[in-house]
């Protein structure tokens, strides 16, 4: 099914240039000439630069009973409402399409899509691949290859989700793009050129796993939310599978905050309704707009309804929402607690001078007075006339009586004395930020450390073959590793027989550079 190639130091296409499509799958088994069957399958879109086109997941009905739940964590109840490999082949191929396949020990995922595809009664043939289990241990002298361990070296972080479908996708291909943007010598892919896969109708039907759920610092359903699919084209939700997960969610937050179970219970739904990123974000933003509607029905939204809608905000991962509401009562707060708190200004006239004033004022924790008392600062007027009442009053009383700009003045002077504190000095605050700006221009970048792993030369396929085949001490004669040498100049292809009981041995010819590709026998075993 997969044609292998290579990124390597030797001339070649510029990986920037090309799309790779990441795949990883969980199964019932190992298998598939055994009966094993997929049971998660995800897909993430990339070009070479890194940048994230499309990603796909879904968990797959294997049609039989589920036994090692404890590698993967699917169980039978979680694949009991997902569709069959049947009904994904078609978006499968879709996103597998006009692509680099990449995984790390793609011989793996290829026997078991060649079964699941065989069944239907379709072959592929060829699809460009990439493996890189193979591409790790030829370019990079670390022992120890799993995935997990070398998406830390390269990306420095552990993958969030590890075991799934998607989450190992993501950390894979995270580390793809890492190789590709970093390498100390530039990497370049020695294969076949992508192109399209047969067609096959496409029903759309997903049921995504949120797997490797935790509250972290932004709430849990924010975790349920990404660890969910970015689909461009998300389907739409299952209307009954909807109805159950607002129904969750409404008595989630009830208490206004949700608990690790509740999240578990809230991702078997998500799960069920076949909700993605986009489509989980758009159900809690109409979640929390409509609880929002019913507290300004009255016209006007309490204290305790605003924390109300904070808390729910929170929980959804929405606080953009009613963004307004809280700077609104934010403003009224630092009004009521402002520079000019305690002072109480009278104005005369309705002039927009000092109609300014007054709102100036007041959004600094002034009060309007109405009637002239001792408790007055004093009074702004228009020019209106000597004899008005309150002037009068005012004259009597010893409240100075001001013109809007004399006012203006003073007020901005007592804010300023506020704000500016004992030690306001802009200049060196200006001057600080330079010094910051000028070191972070003149220091260099680290070194990554994973390049300190980096091999000063690139394996041969005779070195592979010595470090990594003919490893006899782990052979195994109860089992046999088939590997064949693809067809080059003036040669056919020739096949070779190596008795293992783990690793990988595979050799290819890509271009006329012979490049070196792995068949593991034990996925998780991979040295």
């Amino acid at each position: 099914m997969f044609v292998r190639g290579q990124l390597t130091r030797h001339p070649g296409i510029d990986p920037h240039t090309l799309t790779f499509a990441v795949l990883d799958l969980e199964t019932t088994g190992l298998y598939p000439n055994k009966g094993s069957r997929v049971c998660e399958v995800a897909i993430v879109r990339m070009r070479g630069d890194g940048v994230v086109l499309d990603e796909y997941s879904t968990l797959v009905n294997p049609g039989l009973r589920i036994a090692n739940d404890e590698i993967h964590g699917i169980t039978n109840a979680d694949v009991a409402h997902a569709p069959t490999f049947q009904e994904i082949a078609g978006d499968v191929l879709a996103h597998l399409g006009g692509a680099i396949v990449v995984g790390h020990n793609l011989d793996f995922e290829e026997k078991f899509l060649a079964a699941e595809f065989g069944r239907l009664g379709v072959s592929l043939q060829p699809v460009p691949g990439l493996c890189t289990l193979v591409t790790a241990r030829i370019q990079l002298d670390r022992w120890g290859y799993k995935l997990d361990n070398i998406a830390n070296l390269v990306t420095g972080e552990w993958p969030t989700a590890l075991h799934s479908a998607l989450g190992d996708a993501r950390a894979l291909a995270a580390t793809l793009a890492k190789l590709i943007a970093e390498a100390p010598h530039p990497l370049a892919w020695a294969g076949r050129a992508p192109a399209p896969l047969p067609e096959l109708p496409r029903t759309g039907r997903i049921a995504p796993r949120a797997a490797g759920l935790r509250k972290g610092s932004e709430g849990w359903l924010a975790t349920l939310t990404a660890r969910l699919p970015y689909m461009v084209d998300s389907p739409p939700p299952r209307p009954d599978g909807l109805r159950d997960y607002r129904a969750l969610l409404t008595h989630a937050l009830a208490d206004g905050r949700i608990v690790g179970d509740e999240a578990a219970q809230l991702a078997t739904l998500a799960a069920r309704a076949g909700l993605t990123q986009s489509t989980a974000r758009q159900v809690h933003e109409e979640f929390l707009a409509e609880a929002r509607a019913r507290a300004e029905a009255d016209g006007i939204v309490t204290s305790t309804e605003l924390k109300e809608l904070q808390r729910a905000a929170r929980e959804l991962a929405a606080s953009h929402l009613i963004v307004d509401l809280e700077e609104a009562a934010a403003a009224n707060r630092a009004r009521g607690n402002g520079p000019l708190r305690g002072w109480r200004i009278m104005p005369i006239g309705d002039a927009a001078a000092v109609m300014d004033v007054l709102d100036y004022a007041v959004e600094h924790g002034a009060k309007v007075a109405v009637n002239v008392t001792k408790t007055v600062r004093f009074v702004v007027s228009d020019g209106a006339a000597q004899d008005d009442p309150r002037v009068v009053k005012a004259t009597t009383a010893g409240v100075d009586i001001l013109e809007s700009e004399q006012a203006r003045k003073l007020l901005e002077g007592e804010v300023a004395k506020v704000h500016g504190g004992l030690f306001a000095d802009p200049g060196g605050e200006e001057l600080a930020n330079r010094l910051a700006a000028e070191r972070a221009a003149t220091s260099r970048q680290a070194r990554p450390e994973w390049h300190e792993f980096w091999r000063p030369q690139e394996l041969t396929p005779g070195d592979y073959q010595k470090r990594f085949v003919d490893r006899r001490d782990d052979w195994d004669a109860a089992y046999e590793i088939h590997v064949t040498l693809p067809a080059t100049a003036g040669r056919a292809p020739v096949a070779a027989v190596a008795q293992k009981k783990s690793g990988c041995a595979a050799a290819i010819a890509v271009g006329g550079a012979v490049i070196i590709g792995v068949a593991e026998f034990v996925r998780q075993v991979v040295a």
